[in-house]
């Protein structure tokens, strides 16, 4: 009888080990499946952040021409209050811009890297 229950006692101890290891390399697959697609979505994310950069940086410039333009417009029909802004609106809208666009460029690692987690 003790034979048997020991037999017993070593099948449930090493059925328990043998729950354990295969727990733990089910953990283990599932991290290296999400750092694998984290490893992949990290460039994709970025190019799509850098793309939409850029297309908010052109809209933001063409922006600035079209309110110089429309400034020239103004002071060139008799709206000579507008003089100043032909000069001060322009850097004022450039320097706007460029800002933007660094400060989203910086961002952009970071903000991708958050992301993908």
């Amino acid at each position: 009888m003790r034979k048997h229950f020991l037999g017993i006692a070593c099948l449930v101890i090493a059925l328990c080990f043998l729950m354990t290891a295969a727990a733990f390399a089910a953990e283990e697959k599932a991290t290296a499946k999400t750092w694998w697609q984290r490893l992949f979505n990290y460039p994709a994310k970025v190019t799509q952040d850098s793309a939409t950069i850029v297309a908010e940086t052109g809209k933001k410039s063409v922006d600035v021409v079209a309110k110089e333009v429309k400034t020239v417009g103004e002071v060139t029909s008799g709206d000579v209050e507008k003089t100043a802004d032909l000069v001060t609106e322009p850097v004022k809208g450039t320097v706007d811009t460029a800002t933007s666009a660094v400060v989203g460029t910086v961002e952009m690692p970071v903000k991708a890297a958050e992301e993908t987690e």
